[in-house]
């Protein structure tokens, strides 16, 4: 998942501490198996000031806790954010690399959006096919091979997850058409 698209979608919602961000990505589960560690979240944080994409608004101090800088995003930064989504459907290999862009699909245009989810769509599809292929191929005296009863095991996993994703996306697609 895209870190800095889901900064800068957050923050398209409102001025944010880095620390706020870091909670809400864990508190929402929105992809537990990814780690983000503070130095992680502060580099991405750093990387968007530089290139102007976010800005500090204010730095406050609690008692004896550190520093915190609010952060806000400029126009620039809206403007990346779309172009990041834009981005990420394009090169599309993974249902799970669109997490986030799926979180702020409302930042972009919907019609735009619609032709690439078909286009992921289709990417599942060809994948699906290939798998179909490959195994339609394996010569039938060779199934009882123990490396081809595994690799069918395999084959069995990979055939479901991409039956799951290509549903997944066309559920997301007849969603964003509706909406």
């Amino acid at each position: 998942m895209s870190l800095q698209i889901f900064i800068l979608g957050i923050l398209c919602e409102g001025h944010r501490h880095p620390y706020d961000i870091k909670k809400m990505f864990k508190q929402e589960s929105l992809a537990p198996e990814i780690r983000i560690t503070d130095g992680t979240l502060y580099y991405h944080f750093e990387a968007l000031t530089k290139r102007k994409f976010v800005e500090k608004m204010t730095t406050s101090r609690e008692e004896n806790r550190p520093e915190r800088t609010l952060y806000g995003i400029t126009e620039l930064g809206r403007e990346a954010l779309v172009e990041m989504i834009y981005k990420s459907f394009r090169n599309f290999k993974e249902v799970s690399d669109l997490y986030p862009c799926i979180l702020f699909i409302h930042h972009v245009s919907r019609e735009r959006v619609i032709g690439m989810l078909e286009d992921c769509i289709e990417v599942m599809n060809k994948k699906i096919r290939r798998y179909e292929k490959i195994w339609n191929e394996v010569p039938p005296e060779s199934n009882d091979h123990p490396i081809v009863l595994n690799a069918k095991n395999l084959q069995e996993h990979a055939m479901n997850r991409a039956k799951t994703d290509l549903e997944w996306l066309e559920r997301v697609l007849e969603r964003t058409r509706s909406n």
